[in-house]
């Protein structure tokens, strides 16, 4: 499973004033720069008039995203059980 990279998002908000929801969020404008260290990212999100765009950069794969992938790989192989599979079977 490869962390670094890049990852881009369409932001589309119009939708939502068509559907029946309990809340609506909409950004007239928005810009939003974040250095993630911890995770090893970098981040910047653009919505003007509610359209934009997210791109994130994964430039370091750090000690807590190796034990997060380290885990992810165990609950697919089944090694690992969620606390909601855990939940589920009532204990």
């Amino acid at each position: 499973m490869a962390y670094r990279g890049f990852f881009i998002e369409w932001i589309e908000q119009w939708s939502q004033f068509f559907q029946s929801c309990n809340w609506y969020t909409f950004h007239p404008i928005k810009i939003e720069i974040e250095d993630e260290r911890n995770m090893g990212g970098f981040e910047m999100t653009v919505i003007i008039i509610g359209l934009g765009f997210r791109v994130r950069w994964n430039y370091d794969e750090t000690e807590d995203v190796k034990d997060i992938l380290r885990q992810v790989e165990g609950i697919k192989a089944g090694e690992i059980e969620t606390a909601a599979i855990r939940q589920d079977r009532g204990e």
